[in-house]
């Protein structure tokens, strides 16, 4: 009796685990779905980093301020042109010009000094200019002297300077001794010649003249391109008359510097020795009247003025 009993009781518990498993089945339900895991978690109260911006290399520049002859400068200034007589000198960093206008007082550009070293004064010029502003007062203008140029008379040509050097060394023979001296440029009428500091040049003249004694001279003369050797030659000789016998000078009578000249003519007098030379330079005739004292000058002069005279530069 007692062995039934136990084993109904294990049938109805084997019974009723199976009833269970059946209504769970029926009722489809499934275990929830775990949420998906972030790859880059972010804890809380943790603050991400901020990324700095990329600097501008434009801000925080420092302007510069615009200088005279700089590109934006030189885009508002205009360049004029005018032409005149050239006076001198007013101090290191001005000139006069004898203008239209009047006298009119340029100031020195830049390069300028080097420009206007060889001029001597009455020169007539071509020039280029540009007005500036003075500071504190608008209303006023300074002329800013950029270019100058010696102007050929009777052609409306003119003769630049600028690219020639103000000053050159130059070799002479000093008492049968070769030596090397500074010479000084300056501006005649259609050419340039640089001249040593013993010497005064009038540009409109054409006249190279010894400081210590004027009545030591070259004249220079330029001649038209159509010249005609054989009447200088008698023109030579009508104008040495007056001194003594008129000679063609031999080979050792000529100065190294010109020996070539195609007409080389002197006459000696007892007080005085006169040279009439017809020489060519840069393919430009020239005639060159050289007046020689028979004083004690003479030895320094006659080096000095032919050193001077192989400097000429045709324009």
């Amino acid at each position: 009796m007692g062995k039934r009993a136990a084993r109904n009781k294990l049938v109805a518990l084997t019974t009723a685990a199976v009833l269970l498993l059946a209504v769970t089945a029926c009722s489809g339900e499934q275990p929830a779905a775990e949420p998906p895991v972030d790859p880059n978690p972010v804890e809380e109260g943790v603050q991400e980093p901020v990324q700095p911006a990329e600097p501008n290399p434009e801000e925080g520049k420092k302007q510069e301020p615009v200088k005279p002859g700089d590109p934006e400068e030189s885009q508002s200034t205009e360049t004029k042109q005018g032409t005149g007589t050239y006076v001198g000198q007013i101090d290191n960093h001005s000139v006069e010009i004898e203008t239209e206008d009047g006298p009119t007082a340029f100031r020195l550009g830049d390069h300028m000094n080097e420009a206007i070293a060889g001029l001597q004064g009455n020169e007539e010029v071509a020039f280029e200019y540009f007005e500036e502003p003075v500071e504190g007062d608008e209303g006023l203008k300074q002329l800013i002297l950029t270019k100058i140029t010696v102007r050929q008379s009777g052609s409306g040509s003119d003769s630049d300077t600028s690219q020639l050097p103000a000053t050159k060394e130059v070799e002479l023979e000093l008492e049968g001794m070769k030596e090397t001296k500074t010479a000084k440029l300056a501006s005649g009428n259609g050419y340039s010649l640089y001249i040593f500091d013993i010497f005064s040049f009038d540009a409109k003249t054409g006249k190279l003249t010894m400081n210590v004694d004027p009545d030591y001279y070259v004249e220079i003369t330029k001649l038209p391109s159509d010249y005609n050797g054989d009447m200088l030659k008698q023109e030579a000789e009508k104008e040495l008359a007056e001194v003594g016998k008129v000679l063609e000078a031999k080979e050792n009578e000529r100065n190294q510097a010109l020996k070539n000249a195609p007409v080389y003519m002197i006459a000696r007098g007892e007080q005085l020795t006169r040279e009439y030379i017809v020489a060519e330079i840069d393919g430009q005739g020239f005639i060159f009247r050289v007046n020689i004292p028979h004083r004690e000058p003479t030895e320094g002069f006659v080096p000095h003025a032919f050193a001077s005279l192989a400097t000429i530069v045709n324009q």
